[in-house]
């Protein structure tokens, strides 16, 4: 039969990651060189944290992976997510599958050219799942879109609600994403803003997906993701369908009638005494 699962991750943002104080100049790819952060990278490139987790809990929730990424300077589309934020990316694909996921890129910028792929792996991001009928990307929430300027080395395409999508200046808190790549669901994710996970003020955020077509049964259906912040911690809950059988439990046996006891035989009387003469 089937049950559901409930999860959670936290994790708090590392303050020693660089923050551009400068965007116009330190996150414009197209100064060449780069101005280059504290840590050696360059203020547009993203930083990658990932962690394999159980088993059984990849079973239960069909993910194989997750990887909280920082983008100082966000990244495409511009004026939409181009501030600093994170990508909570739970990814259903391996590592080394991500490891294939390379692509000829735009030039002086971190995303994959849409009309130049040269190889079999590059063209893959642009091989979208579609359901029959809707016409829409498979797997996905009504409405999502995935752009074709939006395909990311090592990621996959990213695909979100366009008609919703808020500007560089309104976004405040997070939003829904799902990540594809040859025709498959590779990743979803809250994308996280950071003014959301900083600051003194605790922050809560939640939505019930439902997905068109949904052929991964593990989709979370309940997303919640939360920021305390006496303890600087940011929380994300997610629930949905198992991937994992439930047995049902068994129903406790019947005690066994017991056998009446055996009725004791009759014992004969004494025979009489004669009387004494």
């Amino acid at each position: 039969t089937d049950c559901t699962y409930s999860t959670q991750f936290t994790f708090t943002h590392d303050e020693s990651m660089p923050v551009p104080d400068d965007p116009a100049v330190q996150c414009d790819p197209a100064n060449q060189p780069p101005d280059v952060a504290a840590d050696g990278l360059p203020y547009y490139a993203f930083r990658w944290f990932y962690q394999e987790i159980p088993k059984k809990m990849q079973e239960a929730i069909g993910v194989n992976h997750i990887s909280f990424d920082f983008n100082p300077c966000g990244h495409p589309p511009l004026g939409v997510f181009t501030k600093p934020h994170y990508d909570a990316h739970m990814y259903l694909v391996d590592i080394d599958t991500r490891l294939c996921m390379t692509c000829d890129l735009v030039p002086n910028a971190p995303v994959c050219n849409p009309t130049g792929q040269t190889t079999v792996n590059g063209k893959k991001f642009f091989n979208v799942g579609t359901n029959i009928i809707e016409d829409s990307p498979a797997n996905m929430p009504l409405d999502y879109e995935v752009g074709l300027g939006d395909m990311v080395p090592l990621m996959g395409g990213h695909a979100w609600n366009v008609g919703a999508q808020p500007t560089t200046t309104t976004w405040t808190k997070p939003i829904w994403v799902m990540g594809s790549y040859d025709s498959k669901l590779a990743s979803y994710e809250p994308m996280i803003p950071l003014q959301f996970m900083t600051g003194d003020t605790d922050q809560e955020w939640s939505v019930d997906n439902t997905y068109v077509g949904q052929t991964v049964k593990t989709l979370p259906t309940k997303v919640r993701v939360s920021y305390e912040a006496s303890t600087k911690i940011t929380t994300i809950h997610l629930e949905g369908k198992s991937g994992k059988s439930c047995k049902s439990p068994k129903e406790p046996k019947s005690p066994k009638a017991t056998k009446a006891p055996k009725a004791t035989k009759a014992t004969k009387a004494p025979k009489a005494t004669k009387a004494p003469k």
